[in-house]
């Protein structure tokens, strides 16, 4: 049988380069560029997400080394995914003496696409649900998969469902805008809308989570991740809010 997680994730890929090729096509951009610039994007991509979920869990993969190079099991961290993205886009472009700034807003309008399609692998891999409830649309587990704290419960939060609905919703919305208002706006303006918005979608489901990376200050309890979420959308705010001047028409 196909492993469907791998499916579910090429899936995404492709039909973010495919939607991104559309947005290229009508700014009459290099479409070359967009084929090697998505080739380092999700080359660095995956690199970043599999070392940040090798971090989270290294107690386990300090005993399995062999472990960490199958990454079609799962176990893909997202902020490692856009940290690892970043960089190899930056450096992809820089090498072409591209202008950076305009191809990360396209990117970042198709990137939550891929999340919300992607977010299904978790599915098929029986991965990524949250603490138990009662809702009726709460998803039954094995009792072989559940934490041995919550093994007296059998429906948990689709936290991957949730997301998926949410990154779809910031998709349309990224897309509508880009396509109105990206000629009268300031270079960047959409990675730094995708990075503050996903920052606030990930920030609050990390309360569903079960188990998640901890990190203690002081008398808050937060996760990596969400202190991540936090860093990334007050850097988002201050860039947003200092950068006025409107886009240049080309």
């Amino acid at each position: 049988m196909p492993n469907l997680y791998g499916i579910i994730i090429s899936l995404s890929i492709l039909l973010c380069i495919l939607t991104a090729q559309r947005l290229v096509e009508n700014e009459n951009k290099n479409k070359e560029i967009l084929w090697g610039l998505s080739f380092w994007t999700i080359l660095c991509g995956i690199l970043g997400a599999r070392i940040y979920h090798v971090l989270n869990c290294f107690g386990y993969y300090r005993l399995h080394p062999a472990e960490i190079l199958k990454i079609w099991r799962g176990g893909l961290g997202i902020w490692g995914a856009l940290g690892g993205g970043i960089v190899g886009s930056v450096t992809y472009l820089g090498i072409k003496k591209e202008k950076v700034l305009p191809w990360l807003d396209i990117i970042s309008v198709v990137v939550p696409l891929g999340q919300a399609i992607g977010r299904w692998g978790n599915f098929f891999n029986k991965e990524l649900f949250g603490l138990p409830t009662t809702l009726p649309w709460g998803i039954y587990v094995e009792p072989t998969l559940r934490p041995a704290e919550f093994s007296n419960y059998s429906k948990f939060h689709p936290i991957f469902i949730y997301e998926s609905i949410l990154n779809l919703i910031l998709f349309l919305i990224l897309l509508n805008l880009y396509k109105n208002k990206h000629e009268k706006v300031p270079e960047g303006t959409f990675l730094w809308i995708y990075l503050g918005s996903y920052s606030i979608i990930r920030f609050f489901l990390e309360f569903l989570r079960v188990n998640p990376w901890k990190v203690n200050i002081s008398s808050l309890s937060l996760n990596v991740s969400q202190c991540v979420s936090i860093l990334v959308l007050m850097v988002s705010m201050v860039v947003m809010f200092r950068r006025k001047s409107p886009r240049k028409n080309k």
